[in-house]
């Protein structure tokens, strides 16, 4: 079985991806399967300069949707600057 394909994407619209809210603005990777469609109704963008505006010009990070329960406990754990 072939690794599925993954993209990264501009959210356009304020919108619900495998129950997340995201605003515009933020970016999201995840299987081709699951944002392509998205893509196609104009919810989310996966032109380059696209991405790279939001990642290089807001310094805003990617939500990875296939990162599991696990994997964003873990990252919480390590935020140790005494924040929250």
């Amino acid at each position: 079985m072939a690794a599925k394909k993954l993209i990264t994407a501009r959210v356009l619209v304020a919108c619900v991806i495998a129950d997340q809210s995201f605003e515009p603005n933020a970016l999201v990777k995840g299987d081709a399967e699951l944002l392509e469609p998205l893509i196609k109704v104009g919810e989310l963008s996966s032109d380059k300069a696209a991405v790279d505006y939001c990642s290089k010009e807001l310094e805003v990070e990617v939500v990875d949707l296939n990162a599991t329960d696990e994997d964003a406990e873990s990252e919480n754990a390590e935020n140790t600057d005494g924040k929250e």
